[in-house]
């Protein structure tokens, strides 16, 4: 029996069926860094995404497994949500450390290869160098986009200061000469550089944001101001997307920054991929 991928992330929830990967986004979790907990509302829409994705693995024939990032690593009512998926979609959901959430990004983007891989999510990112056989570095951080656009209202000023200052606890990272960035933030902005209407994935693989075209896509995103502006530039931007872009694009160009590199290849290989491999599956 063939397998099915569901990641739960902070921000999306995806499916990887056979080689074709889905995306919703759900945005799980919200208003998670003020009050701690999953919202109902977040919960459930969330569930309903797993549900579909769920479905359709299973009429394809797969055997589905799921896991689970940052929101459900800090939420004191995941046990709630762990129940409801397995009630509504009679799925186990598997909690994996920021650890193993770093380890699989680098499998899936540089499965034979040396890399320093920077995996941007929802509530958290993970920065980890060195091979599958030697690591060297890894580290998670609760730096997510979601994060990061509540903590700062949106407003670019704040995204900033944030960014460098969390960014600055990564501590000395050993930058490999291949720099690889994983997650809808790098993806997303691999479409709108090259101006596409609708997502690409072909086109998206392998491509290079460079430290300019980064500026000015994040000039383009703070004169806009609101999101259905950003849509109107970027459509092939989904809305939720198109919320929490400018988080992303001024916490990429931060990054870059810091780690003092000029550019960074998108990888649409990544966590689902890297599951695969490191599961055996």
């Amino acid at each position: 029996m063939s397998s099915a991928i569901i990641d739960i992330g902070s921000g999306s929830v995806r499916l990887l069926l056979g080689e074709k990967k889905t995306t919703v986004m759900t945005k799980l979790s919200e208003g998670l860094d003020e009050s701690g907990v999953l919202s109902p509302v977040a919960m459930q829409r969330t569930v309903w995404a797993i549900k579909d994705f769920a479905q359709t693995a299973r009429l394809a024939g797969a055997e589905v497994f799921a896991f689970a990032t940052e929101a459900l690593r800090v939420a004191t009512n995941r046990s709630e949500f762990i129940s409801l998926v397995k009630s509504e979609c009679n799925l186990d959901v598997e909690i994996i450390s920021g650890f193993e959430e770093a380890e699989i990004a680098l499998l899936g983007a540089c499965p034979d290869g040396e890399a320093t891989v920077v995996d941007i999510g929802g509530a958290s990112v993970e920065i980890i160098c060195g091979s599958r056989s030697n690591i060297d570095f890894v580290k998670s951080l609760p730096l997510g986009m979601v994060r990061l656009t509540e903590q700062s209202d949106n407003s670019p000023d704040l995204i900033q200061a944030y960014a460098v200052r969390g960014i600055g606890l990564y501590g000395n990272v050993p930058v490999r000469d291949k720099v690889i960035g994983v997650g809808g933030t790098f993806t997303s902005l691999g479409a709108m550089a090259q101006g596409l209407i609708k997502y690409d994935p072909i086109a998206v693989q392998n491509y290079v944001l460079t430290k300019e075209t980064l500026e000015k896509i994040k000039d383009r995103i703070i004169s806009a101001g609101s999101v259905e502006k950003i849509m109107e530039i970027y459509p092939c931007l989904p809305p939720i997307r198109a919320e929490l872009i400018k988080a992303g694009v001024i916490f990429v160009c931060e990054l870059l920054n810091y780690l003092g590199i000029e550019s960074i290849t998108v990888s649409e290989a990544d966590n689902l991929d890297g599951y695969v491999k490191y599961k055996g599956l």
